[in-house]
């Protein structure tokens, strides 16, 4: 009959919540620029599209209209059948003008590409700000544990203000501090109750 091993159910997900929240923080933040540009562009770039196009298209229908009426002062049906059917002929090929409608893609590509290679910088800098804070702590307390392995009990790790991880190294320190202690004791004493209370405590 095999032994049923228990299983662990995660009942908080914020189980260190300073270092969790930076790093919900420095992902929202680049993500919210982001978006803010995004619509701010697509607002911007969308209204003077709107204008540029407005303008062309009003100053290209009054060149079709004004040659036919400027010296006519009284404008028979099929003067307007000509003019209806120029404007008509525009309007297609103006919608099917492959070189205006690249020059409008060509404008949004190098705004959004500016800004997302803006944004890009921005993320790539926080990560490795944020990386950073973890990376130099896991370092340093990588190099104390060789030391500690090689019989060094007077390292101690020091962490810089920003970063993470002080509870952990702050452990640690506990650590290799008592069990200092406990070798010094050990070594100075031969015999007697200490040294029994120190021999019975560990767990070997």
């Amino acid at each position: 009959m095999t032994e049923s091993r228990p299983t662990h159910v995660r009942k908080h997900f914020f189980i260190n919540s300073r270092l969790q929240g930076r790093y919900m923080v420095s992902l929202l933040i680049p993500l919210m620029v982001m978006l803010v540009f995004g619509i701010g562009t697509l607002y911007y770039v969308s209204g003077n599209l709107i204008e540029t196009t407005l303008d062309t298209v009003k100053k290209d229908i009054q060149t079709i209209i004004t040659p036919q009426l400027q010296d006519n002062t009284e404008p028979t049906r099929h003067t307007y059948r000509q003019i209806v059917e120029g404007i008509e002929s525009y309007t297609r090929k103006f919608s099917m003008e492959t070189k205006y409608q690249a020059t409008i893609l060509s404008s949004l590509l190098w705004v959004f590409g500016i800004g997302f290679f803006i944004v890009i910088i921005q993320i790539v800098l926080l990560t490795i700000y944020v990386s950073h804070t973890v990376a130099g702590p896991v370092f340093h307390l990588e190099k104390v544990c060789r030391k500690v392995i090689e019989g060094d009990y007077t390292q101690v790790i020091h962490l810089r203000r920003h970063d993470d991880m002080k509870n952990l190294a702050g452990l640690f320190n506990d650590l290799v501090r008592t069990s200092r202690d406990r070798l010094r004791m050990l070594m100075n004493t031969q015999s007697g109750p200490q040294r029994e209370k120190v021999v019975k405590s560990l767990r070997l």
